[in-house]
């Protein structure tokens, strides 16, 4: 409680006696997108800035597996249409001062902690071999939150919003148990990495 209450007293701080340079436009519309391996998604969010250099607010959005097959071991393939959950993402952002200005555009470097809450899942999926001769369940499991980093190059052209891009890695949990040749060995998706693109607006 104790830190909570410093924190807050701190941004009460920057908000009300920091230079009127050091205070942009206050809030922030984010549109993402997320390139994860086979994995998907897009959100749309809302965050205060509480300065040019910090902020916190919220993303809404969905993610999916792509519509495609997978091997799943040499003998078996697993044909599905792919998982799919709505979330909730709470973040914090961090901004370092611009490093390159030009007349057409500043350039700085972010990174975004997001907490990603979605409804915890199982799913069986049944795979065949080449001749349909034999059968594997693959059970999806998974957890209903995730940690998520975006850090990326933010590009700003113009005082009402940036573009910014760059490494996107997350935490997102589910696995494939299988209990049939892959008994010993379980397939589980790890810690994933890929790329993402974002659009911010500020009012």
């Amino acid at each position: 409680m104790k830190i909570f209450l410093i924190l807050l007293f701190q941004f009460m701080f920057l908000s009300v006696y920091a230079q009127d340079e050091f205070l942009p436009s206050n809030h922030e519309i984010s549109i993402n997108w997320d390139f994860k391996g086979d994995v998907i998604s897009r959100s749309m969010g809302y965050r205060y800035m509480f300065c040019k250099y910090a902020g916190a607010g919220c993303y809404f959005g969905f993610w999916r597996e792509m519509e495609a097959g997978t091997m799943i071991s040499k003998e078996f393939w697993e044909d599905d249409n792919g998982l799919f959950r709505l979330f909730v993402m709470p973040n914090i952002k961090i901004c370092s001062p611009h490093f390159i200005e030009t007349e057409r555009v500043k350039i700085n470097v972010f990174i975004e902690n997001c907490i990603m809450f979605n409804r915890k899942f199982t799913k069986t999926i049944k795979a065949y071999n080449e001749d349909f001769s034999e059968s594997l369940d693959c059970i999806y499991t998974s957890k209903f939150y995730s940690y998520q980093m975006f850090c990326g190059i933010g590009l700003k052209f113009s005082e009402k919003g940036n573009i910014g891009l760059g490494y996107s890695f997350s935490t997102l949990e589910y696995s494939k148990k299988t209990d049939f040749y892959n008994k010993q060995n379980p397939i589980t998706n790890e810690n994933m990495g890929g790329f993402f693109l974002v659009l911010n607006i500020n009012f």
